[in-house]
């Protein structure tokens, strides 16, 4: 069965230009993380709530563990991580539990792992990792599985190997190594049933990475994609939204802390580089989504250890059109929609343009010619999303001027 698409509000900025422009995704920044500020802590979602612990800061490796809200944008500290304090290892959540395992807890590399149930605040321990002692590894949940891969194994030593983990019977299964070379400190994400891994390192000598890799769970198969857009490197963040994937944050080649933020499109399989993350530079932080934002917190830019917490959305933007006086938006009915809409302005229209825009700024639609006060529109063909609709009249010797700018949401049944 279909979804709905769940879309945020969108605010319109009337503002000088010749073209109709958006931004390339906002960042805001939400309640600081509730514990010290740290690195390589460990975060997943389950539902509306977010959850980051473990991790180390400027004094030692912790082992508290906090949820926060998207609601109420307010932070709660839950049971304490059960296991040893660590940093360096990977979370995951599948339904309502969220798991923790392997890592570091600052004398020798960790292969026990943990579920923490939403419902009691309870830890309990499942059946070790099925390889071999690590950190810095890459994680991901599709459906009632999870997946451990990657990481250092040893000083130095690193692996491809991969495992995955059977919610229903607690046992770890060897999966198909990771395609790219052996590293750690990648970052990754899960879309539908496949999943992706990309960047990272290893050493000696340091090796940074910038590849790409999915993998497919129904064919136990990993397939090379198109390279991260931005320069190789390591220890950055990830997460999905839709069928679409981010990178952002970690630390180059050149020695560089990162800053810089990029979309990876399923469909099209190519990198768009969006606004740049909100907060400083940094490495080692957390990132997931929660609906359709994404969230970047805590990390380490070599001195500062961070606590701040940053959400991401990419159709939250502005949008400006070339009138700044324009007073009668369109009435959109239905909206959201399924099949057809009525749209309907105050003005008496006469040789009108109706244009409408996705959220590329692409015209993906367009009706010619417009009298009267009222235009029908079919979906036909366009993809369930949020468009951009603009009203335009023919206006002599002038060209056109804008009567009127609004959106709409077309939905799946």
């Amino acid at each position: 069965m279909k979804t709905k698409l769940l879309i945020s509000t969108i605010f319109f900025a009337l503002t000088v230009s010749h073209e109709l422009t958006i931004a390339q995704g906002t960042w805001t920044q939400k309640a600081n993380f509730g514990g010290t500020a740290r690195y390589w802590a460990v975060g997943f979602s389950i539902g509306t709530k977010a959850y980051i612990g473990t991790g180390k800061d400027k004094d030692s490796l912790r082992s508290d563990f906090w949820e926060w809200d998207q609601s109420t944008n307010a932070w709660t500290q839950k049971a304490n991580f059960a296991g040893k304090a660590t940093d360096q290892a990977v979370g995951f959540s599948i339904g309502t539990k969220g798991y923790v395992g392997t890592g570091f807890d600052g004398t020798a590399l960790k292969q026990d792992f943990w579920e923490w149930d939403q419902a009691t605040n309870m830890w309990a321990q499942k059946t070790n990792f099925g390889g071999t002692k690590r950190d810095l590894a890459a994680c991901f949940s599709i459906g009632t599985k999870g997946y451990i891969g990657t990481g250092a194994i040893g000083s130095p030593a690193y692996t491809q190997d991969f495992w995955q983990w059977d919610q229903a019977t607690n046992m770890w299964t060897p999966k198909a190594s990771f395609g790219g070379a052996a590293r750690n400190a990648t970052a990754f994400f899960s879309i539908g049933t496949k999943a992706y891994v990309g960047t990272g390192s290893n050493y000696p000598p340091a090796t940074y990475y910038n590849d790409f890799w999915e993998y497919d769970t129904t064919s136990n198969a990993w397939t090379q994609k198109a390279n991260f857009g931005g320069t190789k490197r390591t220890s950055a963040v990830g997460f999905s939204i839709g069928i679409k994937g981010y990178i952002g944050t970690g630390y180059d080649s050149s020695n560089t802390f990162k800053q810089d933020f990029y979309e990876w499109d399923q469909a099209s399989n190519t990198w768009t580089q969006k606004a740049n993350f909100g907060g400083m530079a940094r490495y080692g932080a957390v990132g997931f989504s929660i609906g359709t934002k994404g969230y970047i917190g805590t990390g380490w830019n070599g001195s500062i250890y961070y606590n701040d917490f940053w959400e991401y959305c990419d159709t939250c933007s502005l949008v400006a059109v070339n009138e700044t006086n324009i007073k009668n938006l369109i009435s959109i009915y239905p909206n959201p929609f399924s099949t057809q809409t009525t749209l309907r302005t105050d003005n008496f229209l006469k040789n009108a343009t109706l244009t409408v825009y996705n959220l590329h700024g692409q015209t993906v639609a367009q009706i010619k010619n417009i009298s009267g006060q009222t235009v029908f529109f079919s979906r036909d063909n366009l993809a369930s999303g949020l468009y951009f609709v603009r009203l335009t009249e023919e206006n002599n010797p002038d060209g056109y001027r804008d009567i009127a700018v609004d959106k709409f949401v077309i939905i799946d049944k």
